[in-house]
C-alpha cells in the first residue's frame, strides 16, 4: 500500500512538473511574439559586441520583464559572457564576464572548436528553422555527444512544441519531437 501511494505522488509531481514546463515554453513563445527586439538582432548584438560563439539561449525574465538570456564564449580571449537583453529594446540588463574557461568540460571545448572550424551560421539556421516549422525559436544549446557537435533547438508555433537538432558540420536538421 505504501508503494502505491509513493508511486501516485511521484506521478502527480511529474505531471505537474511537465505542465509547468509546457506553460513556461508557451509563455516564452508569447514573449517572443510581443518582442520589439528580435532574436536575430540579439544574436547579431552579442556576436558583434561580446563573443562570436553563442552556446546557449533561452527566454528569461529580469526585474519583471522578458529577456534574451544568452551565454557566449570568446575562445581567443578565453572569456565566457552571460548576457541578458531586453526583448523590448535590446538594452543590456545584465552582463557578467568570466575570464576563464576552466569550468568547461572536454565535450564543451570540443563542441566550441568544431563550431569554430565549421561554416555554421546560427542566424541563417534560425531563420531557416522558423520558416520550415512556422514557429519561433525560444531556446537552444550547443552540445557534443557521440562525437557529433550540434545545436539542440526548441521552437513553438501553431502546431505546438517542436524540438530539432542541427549538425554544425553538415547543417542537417533532424526533428526530435513534435507535440
Amino acid at each position: 500500500m505504501k508503494w502505491s501511494k509513493l508511486i501516485c505522488v511521484a506521478l502527480a509531481f511529474t505531471s505537474l512538473s511537465a505542465f509547468a514546463d509546457r506553460e513556461d515554453d508557451a509563455l516564452s513563445a508569447l514573449a517572443i511574439q510581443r518582442a520589439n527586439f528580435t532574436l536575430e538582432q540579439a544574436i547579431e548584438k552579442v556576436s558583434t559586441d561580446y563573443a562570436k560563439h553563442i552556446v546557449e539561449f533561452e527566454i528569461d525574465d529580469h526585474d519583471n520583464q522578458a529577456t534574451y538570456d544568452i551565454e557566449a564564449i570568446n575562445l581567443e580571449k578565453k572569456q565566457k559572457h552571460d548576457i541578458e537583453l531586453s526583448l523590448a529594446d535590446g538594452a543590456v540588463l545584465k552582463h557578467k564576464t568570466k575570464d576563464s574557461l576552466r569550468r568547461l568540460d572536454d565535450d564543451d571545448l570540443l563542441a566550441l572548436k568544431e563550431l569554430q572550424a565549421s561554416k555554421f551560421n546560427l542566424g541563417a539556421t534560425i531563420a531557416q528553422l522558423q520558416l520550415k516549422y512556422s514557429a519561433d525559436v525560444f531556446e537552444f544549446e550547443l552540445e557534443n555527444k557521440k562525437g557529433i557537435t550540434f545545436y539542440k533547438f526548441k521552437l513553438m508555433g501553431e502546431q505546438g512544441l517542436t524540438r530539432v537538432i542541427v549538425d554544425v558540420t553538415t547543417g542537417k536538421v533532424i526533428p526530435v519531437m513534435k507535440r
